[in-house]
C-alpha cells in the first residue's frame, strides 16, 4: 500500500537503553550512535544511579563501564543479576581497560558481551540487536516452560483430588463386602466370592493411599515415625492379613526371623512396602507356589526378602521397575499388570528410612525383592 514502508519496522525499533559511564564526552557520543539507530536512551554517570535508575527508566540493555569511581561496573553487573528477573537484562561492557584478564572478569561477573572503546557504531548496533534478540527468546522459553509448569502442577493438583474422593465410597464398599461376608446363611462358594473381592477393594484402598503418599513425598517428603519394630513378632501378624488371599490361590506362605531381631522403622509405612511386595508375590506366582518372608541380619543392617516362585524380572528391567507407572509388558517373561506405583512407593519408603532396595534372582525360579533397613540391634541373651 502507498506510504507504507518497503521493509517492516524492526523488533528492537525504539527499545529503551541505559548507558552508564563516568565520562561524559563517551555518554554523549555512544547517546548520539543509539539515537541514529532509533533507540530510546538515558545516561547515568556512576553505579549507584545507574540502580536507581532501573525500576523507574526499565531498560531493556544496558551498556556498562567497567572503570567507575564508587561502585564499577563489574559490581553494577552483580547487583542487577541479584534483583528479580535480572538476569534476563542484556548487559554489555563498553571499557577502555586494558588489563589481560578484563574479559574474564567481565563473564565472572556475569556480563553478556564486551566491546573495547573506541567503539564503531556499525558493530555496537549489531551487538545490540543480537543480543536483545537472543534475550527475547530466552525469555520466551522461559515463560513457556513456567506456562508447562504451571499446567503440570494444575494436572496433578486435580489428579489427587479425583484420587482422594474415591477413598470415600472405596470405604463404604469394603465395609459392606465385610458386613456380607459375616453373614453365616452363605455357601462356601459365595464367601470365596466375596473374600476375593474384599481382597481386591484392599489392594484399590492400598494403591490410592500409594499415590496419595508418593504425590506429597514429592512436595514435602515422608513423615515417619520411628519406633522399635520387632520383627519376630510383627511378621506373623502380617502373614495373617493375606492368608485368605493367598489360599485362594492355592498359594502357600512361609516367613524366617531370628528371635529378637528388630528394624527402626515407621510401622505403618513398613506394612505397606511388605504388603505390596506379597501381593505382587501373589498375584505373578503359579498357584501351588510358595512365597517366604525372610528377615536376616547383615552388617549394619537387616534384609527383609519376600521370594516368589513366579517368572522373574528380566535382569535389563530391574531398575526401571521401581519407577512411577513402569509396568513390564503383558505376555512376556515377567508379564506383570496393575499401577506401576506398588514398587515406586516401596523405593520411596526404603529411601525415607535411610535403606534401599533391589529386586534379584530367588534360585531356581522366581524374583526375591529384598528390602535393607536400619539396624535397632539384637538384645544379648
Amino acid at each position: 500500500m502507498e506510504g507504507e514502508p518497503i521493509f517492516p519496522r524492526r523488533a528492537d525499533h525504539g527499545a529503551r537503553i541505559l548507558v552508564v559511564d563516568d565520562d561524559a564526552l563517551s555518554r554523549r557520543s555512544v547517546r548520539a550512535m543509539l539515537e541514529r539507530g532509533y533507540y530510546q536512551v538515558e545516561t547515568a554517570e556512576g553505579g549507584e544511579e545507574a540502580l536507581a535508575l532501573l525500576s523507574t527508566y526499565q531498560p531493556e540493555l544496558v551498556l556498562l563501564d567497567i572503570q567507575m569511581p564508587g561502585m564499577d561496573g563489574l559490581e553494577v553487573c552483580r547487583r542487577i543479576r541479584e534483583l528479580p528477573n535480572g538476569d534476563l537484562l542484556p548487559i554489555i561492557f563498553l571499557t577502555a581497560d586494558e588489563r589481560p584478564d578484563v574479559h574474564s572478569l567481565a563473564f565472572r561477573a556475569k556480563g553478556d558481551d564486551f566491546l573495547r572503546k573506541p567503539v564503531l557504531q556499525g558493530e555496537l548496533i549489531v551487538r545490540i540487536r543480537s543480543l536483545m534478540r537472543l534475550k527475547r527468546l530466552q525469555a520466551e522459553v522461559q515463560e513457556e516452560r513456567d506456562s508447562l509448569l504451571d499446567l503440570q502442577k494444575q494436572r496433578e493438583q486435580l489428579f489427587h483430588f479425583i484420587v482422594h474422593d474415591l477413598k470415600n465410597p472405596l470405604s463404604a464398599i469394603q465395609m459392606g463386602l465385610e458386613l456380607m461376608d459375616g453373614e453365616e446363611d452363605r455357601s462356601p462358594t459365595s464367601k470365596a466370592h466375596l473374600r476375593r473381592l474384599r481382597d481386591t477393594a484392599q489392594a484399590m484402598g492400598r494403591m490410592i493411599q500409594d499415590i496419595l503418599d508418593i504425590g506429597r513425598a514429592e512436595q514435602i517428603g515422608l513423615d515417619l515415625r520411628r519406633t522399635r519394630v520387632p520383627l519376630d513378632t510383627w511378621i506373623p501378624g502380617l502373614i495373617k492379613e493375606v492368608e485368605a488371599q493367598a489360599q485362594s490361590r492355592d498359594h502357600r506362605l512361609a516367613w524366617g526371623c531370628p528371635a529378637d531381631l528388630a528394624v527402626e522403622a515407621d510401622p505403618a509405612f513398613l506394612r505397606r512396602v511388605l504388603l505390596n511386595l506379597l501381593d505382587n508375590a501373589l498375584k505373578y506366582s503359579p498357584s501351588g507356589s510358595q512365597t517366604r518372608i525372610e528377615a536376616i541380619p547383615c552388617g549394619n543392617g537387616v534384609r527383609l526378602e519376600v521370594r516368589d516362585q513366579g517368572e522373574g524380572i528380566p535382569e535389563p528391567m530391574r531398575e526401571q521397575i521401581f519407577g512411577k507407572f513402569v509396568r513390564l509388558e503383558e505376555g512376556g517373561p515377567g508379564a506383570r499388570s496393575g499401577s506401576g506405583l506398588g514398587l515406586a512407593f516401596c523405593q520411596l519408603v526404603a529411601e525415607a528410612h535411610g535403606g534401599r532396595i533391589w529386586v534379584e534372582d530367588n534360585l531356581p525360579r522366581g524374583s526375591a525383592f529384598v528390602l535393607e533397613l536400619p539396624y535397632a540391634g539384637v538384645p544379648s541373651p
